[in-house]
């Protein structure tokens, strides 16, 4: 049981402290998920915690993603005509930029020598946690390291995404919603509807279908 409250009330802690730093600073460095993220790191690190022992309680909060997922199809609903309007392109989009988020990371792991397992766990990059987990499983990859390649992912889009689509111009809804759910799922589609619902209710169905698109894909190729 302590175990079990260490894990889970060190996350609460640590993220609570990234909300409180964000909300007081709006800093794009200061996301509660990059402060959480390094303050458990440098916990766990110096106080030679194992990562196995600090999971048995921060593993609720993997679970509890299922529900949070599912709690973007509130704001989803009020943009439904828009989504039905452009779903073509959505699907399209999601088509494409799934699979050369897969292929290209695949093929790159390969091409920098990496391990055959290494190679695998960087697979389903772009699907959302828990599904990522599973499919890297299957693949046979390092599901732990599989969320790390998700982390830097949703992190990455999160952090640098959104900038580079306003330095590029790219405004439309559609585009900037599709850009970022694809690339980096549940992380930059909630720094999405900071700014946008209709951003976020986009990016939320780009990386729903992705995570689908990359599910029956590794069950083809990679199981």
């Amino acid at each position: 049981m302590l175990l079990w409250l260490f894990g889970f009330l060190l996350t609460l802690a640590a993220y609570r402290f990234g909300i409180y730093l964000y909300g007081k600073y709006r800093k794009t460095y200061f996301q509660p998920l990059i402060v959480a993220t390094v303050i458990l790191c440098a916990i766990l690190l110096i106080c030679n915690i194992p990562y196995d022992t600090y999971m048995k309680g921060a593993d609720l909060w993997n679970w509890l993603l299922g529900p949070a997922v599912v709690a973007l199809a509130y704001p989803l609903y009020f943009n439904l005509p828009m989504v039905k309007k452009y779903f073509v392109p959505i699907l399209l989009g999601v088509i494409g930029g799934g699979l050369f988020g897969l292929f290209s990371g695949y093929w790159l792991t390969m091409a920098l020598g990496a391990d055959p397992d290494v190679v695998r766990s960087v697979i389903p990059k772009n699907a959302t946690t828990p599904i990522a987990i599973e499919l890297s499983a299957m693949a046979g990859g390092i599901p732990s390291l599989t969320v790390v390649y998700v982390m830097i992912a949703g992190i990455g889009g999160a952090t640098l995404g959104i900038p580079i689509l306003d330095r590029l111009r790219i405004t439309h809804p559609v585009a900037r919603g599709l850009s970022i759910g694809i690339a980096s799922h549940g992380f930059g589609t909630a720094k999405l509807f900071e700014e946008n619902d209709k951003e976020g209710s986009i990016a939320t169905v780009a990386y729903i279908l992705t995570a689908i698109l990359l599910t029956i894909v590794c069950t083809i190729f990679f199981s």
